[in-house]
């Protein structure tokens, strides 16, 4: 319901404004965003990490703890990984004039980025929980709701991040 309320303001906007994103307060000929290379890398890499995220849930529930523990860590990795393509963007977008205040685009951007981003770090926290419990023998194939659970999570920062990507990036860049 949290994204949901963002993405409704963020199409008010879009439908209050003659223009959108609004034209840039700076001279330079370039975009607020573009969604290649770093969104769209990040996007592979975190759909990737939501397979990853699938096939160690799978690999739990067969007893498969070898396979269970490398995808898990992969999960994480490609987690830690995604943090940091939009650590980059961000301090990429700041560079170009881009930040909280510069307009109403650059507010709903980084409020909707910024909480999936926070919601990424929840995700990769209980991963981490999810492997260290493993790691104690906690879970098996007849008892891993929790792991269940969080990837189920994972998947729907997973979707909410192609909404995003949808919206955020290719909409604007599209109608540019």
């Amino acid at each position: 319901m949290f994204f949901g309320s963002l993405f409704a303001v963020y199409f008010y906007l879009v439908g209050s404004h003659g223009t959108w994103p609004p034209i840039p307060p700076s001279s330079r000929p370039e975009y607020y965003v573009n969604w290649w290379p770093i969104p769209a890398i990040n996007t592979v890499v975190l759909l990737s990490s939501g397979v990853t995220c699938h096939f160690a849930l799978e690999a739990l529930s067969r007893d498969n703890r070898r396979r269970f523990f490398m995808l898990q860590i992969a999960t994480i990795l490609l987690g830690f990984g995604f943090e940091l393509g939009q650590l980059y963007e961000f301090i990429s977008a700041f560079g170009r004039g881009l930040n909280l205040t510069a307009n109403t685009f650059a507010s709903a951007f980084f409020t909707m980025t910024g909480f999936h981003g926070a919601h990424v770090l929840g995700g990769l926290i209980l991963l981490i929980l999810i492997l260290y419990r493993a790691a104690r023998g906690q879970f098996s194939s007849r008892n891993h709701v929790g792991p269940a659970a969080v990837t189920l999570y994972w998947h729907f920062v997973d979707v909410v991040w192609v909404f995003l990507f949808g919206i955020l990036y290719l909409g604007v860049t599209a109608f540019r």
